[in-house]
């Protein structure tokens, strides 16, 4: 929340009292420490900041578009011009007065003295840079490329001691949950959902990983962990990205649909309310089902990486003793068929020796069949007389 002085200064440009600073905006990374010059900029360099151009009109922007008309003319008589026109932006070159006007800071950042006229023209400038100066303490971090935040003077402390008493109160909501791997994971899973620059989390986290990415986190950014952590829909907003994760909630951009419905289309606001509708409830219990049932099946990397376990057991494992059963009942029927087979032989050659086998006889020649049915027929012939 930003101080009373400082809405004043944004809704009202006049100010002529006190000091601003103009202090550097330090961010760091994995590899870089806030206090490096890495963190910000080298001893020596210099950023130049003039009146910029709307993206629009293409035109200079006017800095003192804040004032009245009786502000701006004080403005002139200050700076020793004859009227206030002399301040207006569209002037031809060589007589504006906003052309080649510079401001240069360092690493250091500056001082302005709102009293004096150079110094305010000068913080009129840099206000108007606002792709490059923060608006307020509070979001420095809000864009990427902002470079430096003014502060008033005697707002420092104040913001000094606010920033430790949100720190304190961050660090005691992180108490909370310091003791649960996964409550950790899932504030990073969920900064990770809700914030654009935020850094995925890996897969598999350990206890140290989160506790260096909340720290650093609420060090840099203790609001951004209070509003998270705070968050009344957190355990819902949890259970998205843990779906999304798995597969159970797509995501297109900003958009967000449960099993490929496309009845459930939605941006994340609209999915929070879509899953905690009572009408839902059914959705809702079946994306946690599925995702236990997920949770209990190990990861194929898992399965991959467990060791192969040896059999414990001697050579004569259950198998070789149903081999060995197999080839001692074969012995033992060889064996009764060699004993069989023996006993046979013997029975044959006592046989043999008893019995005199007699060669067989050759067939009777045609000649003698013929001679025989002859003797019979004459046989016959003379019984029959």
């Amino acid at each position: 929340m930003e101080t009373l002085l400082q809405e004043k200064l944004q809704k009202r440009g006049y100010i002529r009292h006190g000091r601003i600073k103009v202090e550097p905006i330090r961010r760091e990374s994995d590899w870089v420490l806030p206090e490096s010059d890495s963190a910000f900029m080298n001893a020596g360099a210099k950023h130049e900041y003039v009146v910029p151009n709307s993206l629009r009109t293409g035109q200079l922007i006017d800095p003192l578009r804040d004032l009245t008309t009786e502000e701006k003319a004080q403005v002139a008589k200050e700076l020793g011009l004859p009227s206030a026109d002399y301040l207006n932006v569209n002037r031809p070159t060589k007589d504006n007065y906003w052309i080649n006007r510079v401001v240069i800071l360092d690493r250091n950042g500056k001082y302005l003295d709102l009293s004096v006229i150079s110094d305010f023209i000068s913080y009129k400038i840099l206000q108007a840079n606002t792709d490059y100066i923060a608006p307020s303490y509070e979001e420095r971090y809000n864009k990427g490329t902002y470079k430096f935040v003014m502060v008033m003077e005697e707002e420092q402390e104040k913001l000094n001691n606010r920033k430790f008493d949100i720190k304190k109160e961050a660090y005691m909501q992180f108490g909370r949950i310091e003791g649960s791997l996964e409550k950790m994971t899932d504030f990073l899973w969920l900064h990770y959902l809700t914030n654009k620059e935020a850094k995925r989390p890996p897969n598999n986290a350990s206890i140290d990983y989160c506790k260096n990415e909340i720290g650093r986190l609420i060090d840099d950014k203790p609001g951004v962990f209070l509003s998270i952590i705070t968050d009344k829909d957190f355990n819902t907003k949890v259970l998205i990205q843990k779906a999304i994760n798995n597969g159970l909630i797509t995501r297109e951009g900003m958009m967000f649909t449960v099993f490929g419905e496309p009845s459930s289309k939605s941006d994340l606001q609209g999915l929070i309310e879509y899953l905690a509708d009572e009408r839902n409830n059914n959705i809702r219990l079946s994306i946690i089902g599925k995702l236990q049932a997920l949770e209990n099946v190990p990861p194929p990397e898992a399965i991959r990486q467990e060791p192969i376990k040896k059999e414990e057991k001697e050579p004569d494992t259950i198998i070789n003793k149903d081999l060995e059963e197999r080839l001692k009942k074969l012995e033992e029927f060889s064996r009764d068929m060699i004993e069989k087979n023996s006993k046979l032989q013997a029975e044959n050659e006592e046989l043999k020796s008893k019995v005199n086998i007699k060669k067989p006889v050759g067939r009777p020649s045609a000649k003698a069949n013929k001679a025989d049915k002859d003797n019979d027929a004459t046989s016959d012939n003379k019984k029959n007389e």
